[in-house]
């Protein structure tokens, strides 16, 4: 009986983490690639202001959804960027680290998902509406893939110990590029639908 090596053992490490910084920084790029059209249309629609549909019941989402939202995706991104840095060290924060983001993110998805059921208004209600619907729900399911990526690597190294963090570095850093840049467009979400209105 011929037995085969892993995939991921065919090729030497180095290969295997240059792979993943490359992925990373083209899955980054997607992502911000992707939020640009919201922010093309939030600029657009309301400097257009067509017949003053922009907003034109002045609706408001409210800073008590807004700002617990995005507290969670900035203490999140931090929290896993200090998780990543560790397993360079002694790898002692790595999963209360991870294990904080992930809550930390979900908790922002769950907070997302209720503010849909206390909003005043649709995407059909006007510009405003329609680019925050559309652009808050869409980052939704950007974490949500972000997040189901790290419990991923969390599950690993919980059904594997120490001896899966070596595997797991090249994936966290590669994760921690795109949670950054995800987290920069919940900041841009967060200053223009919020508060630039």
């Amino acid at each position: 009986m011929e037995v085969h090596a892993p995939a991921d053992a065919t090729e030497p490490a180095e290969v295997f983490e240059r792979n993943m910084a490359v992925g990373a920084r083209i899955a980054a790029a997607a992502v911000a690639f992707f939020f640009i059209a919201f922010l093309f249309a939030f600029f657009y629609l309301r400097a257009l202001d067509s017949n003053g549909k922009w907003n034109q019941h002045g609706l408001d989402p409210g800073q008590a959804w807004g700002l617990p939202i995005f507290l969670c995706v900035v203490g999140s991104v931090g929290l896993f960027a200090a998780a990543v840095w560790s397993l360079r060290r002694d790898a002692a924060l790595w999963r209360p680290g991870s294990f904080a983001a992930l809550g930390l993110g979900l908790a922002a998805v769950v907070l997302q998902s209720v503010q849909y059921t206390q909003l005043a208004f649709g995407p059909a209600d006007g510009g405003y509406a329609s680019v925050f619907v559309g652009w808050t729900g869409l980052y939704a399911v950007f974490m949500l893939g972000v997040l189901y990526w790290l419990e991923t690597q969390v599950a690993q190294t919980l059904r594997e110990g120490d001896a899966a963090l070596p595997l797991i570095r090249p994936s966290a850093e590669a994760l921690r590029v795109v949670w950054f840049v995800l987290g920069l467009v919940g900041l841009v979400a967060y200053i223009l639908l919020y508060l630039v209105r």
